[in-house]
């Protein structure tokens, strides 16, 4: 089993959209940072992140904005390049992958299949509401949005992964978005939505209970696409292996995340970065704050006693660390979405009592043989009105 971890590279915080509910500070114009600092920073935040946690042989690299579709394409083949280099230089094997919303040219979308590994382009869709937009108008975000991921999927041979992200708003249309991923055979992940630069429509955690819920119950023995986090979930609950690639909502991020900002800015995520906290130094600069760095690795084992006292602790392991800090700025204390946990995981319980764990195991090896199969059948994201 390969010892990995995230690295997540804003290269801008600027974008060509206008998501309502966009957690970065994507109204600055530019500003991206120079080769010559992106080099240094990659270099500096490793060396500090790699001797103070476990050894690492691979590395999930991901490069992120805002948007990168925006930047020139000679500059991102140039820090693409320049991440896998130098990780490589430090980390026996790195994939670099990338987050965009696809609203480009078909030249620019060329290019960046040509720079980044293959299979690891995932992109944005808000399919009922009007929360991705473009100059406030969502169904140019969708018709866009959607030309650009089709147009992926022609010429890469993949089906093409999406985030959904999930509000007040379209919490209720996570079920639709499921049904919609799935006739096109097509991986999500699902989140909730996070505080950062922007104000958000905050959602109940009884709400994403419920509706995840919903989504479980039907996705569960009879679903056959990949729906993140609920598939790390459901692999912890059945003790079956899962690299901590991607986020799981756990305690141990600190040992398994790092993000770097334009400015050369540290965190664990691009989460907290949003958030503005939890900040461990800014590469440019050369400055790591070792304080900031152990109070987060704390939290490994410094958590909330009823935390610890729950029965779905081993599974939740205390959720997401950011919202901790954002809630009560403390990074040690229970989470309000700790409400929405427990009937998540309450749930995923209830479907493999009632399935039995070996039907459960078969179906999710089912799943994950299905999902390697599914790039050589792209699909289209279909345009779907308000």
């Amino acid at each position: 089993m390969q010892l990995g971890f995230n690295l997540h590279v804003r290269l801008t915080t600027a974008c060509n959209a206008d998501c309502s509910y966009c957690s970065c500070d994507s109204d600055i114009p530019s500003d991206r940072m120079s080769i010559t600092d992106l080099k240094k920073s990659i270099n500096f935040a490793l060396s500090n992140f790699l001797k103070r946690s476990n050894p690492k042989d691979y590395c999930s690299a991901e490069v992120i904005g805002g948007e990168v579709m925006i930047l020139p394409t000679s500059y991102l083949k140039e820090a693409v390049n320049t991440i896998r280099s130098v990780v490589g230089n430090k980390i026996k094997h790195v994939d670099v992958g990338c987050q965009s919303n696809l609203i480009g040219s078909e030249k620019k979308i060329n290019a960046l299949k040509e720079i980044i590994d293959d299979y690891s382009i995932g992109t944005s869709i808000d399919s009922f509401t009007s929360k991705r937009t473009i100059k406030g108008d969502a169904n140019k975000y969708r018709r866009l949005a959607a030309q650009g991921a089709n147009y992926l999927s022609k010429i890469s041979g993949d089906t093409i992964g999406t985030v959904i992200v999930c509000d007040k708003d379209n919490i209720v249309k996570i079920v639709d978005e499921y049904r919609i991923a799935q006739k096109d055979q097509r991986r999500i992940t699902i989140r909730p939505v996070f505080t950062g630069k922007h104000s958000i429509d905050y959602l109940e955690p009884k709400l994403l209970g419920k509706y995840w819920r919903e989504l479980i119950n039907l996705w569960f023995i009879d679903g056959d696409i990949v729906i993140e986090p609920l598939m790390r979930m459901t692999k912890s609950m059945l003790g079956m292996r899962s690299e901590v690639i991607g986020c799981p909502y756990w305690r141990s991020c600190s040992a398994n995340s790092l993000d770097i900002e334009p400015n050369g800015d540290i965190y664990i995520c691009q989460e907290m970065a949003d958030a503005g906290v939890g900040k461990i130094g800014n590469a440019i600069e050369g400055q790591w704050d070792d304080d900031m760095f152990l109070q987060l690795s704390k939290r490994r084992i410094n958590i909330d006693q009823e935390c610890q006292e729950c029965q779905w602790y081993r599974y939740c392991q205390g959720g997401c660390m950011m919202e901790s800090a954002t809630e009560s700025g403390s990074f040690y204390s229970k989470p309000e979405n700790c409400t929405a946990w427990k009937i998540i995981f309450k749930t995923i319980d209830e479907n493999i009592a009632k399935y039995s764990k070996d039907a459960s195991i078969k179906w999710i090896q089912n799943i994950e043989n299905l999902d390697r199969a599914i790039v050589d059948q792209p699909k289209s994201i279909p345009v779907a009105t308000k």
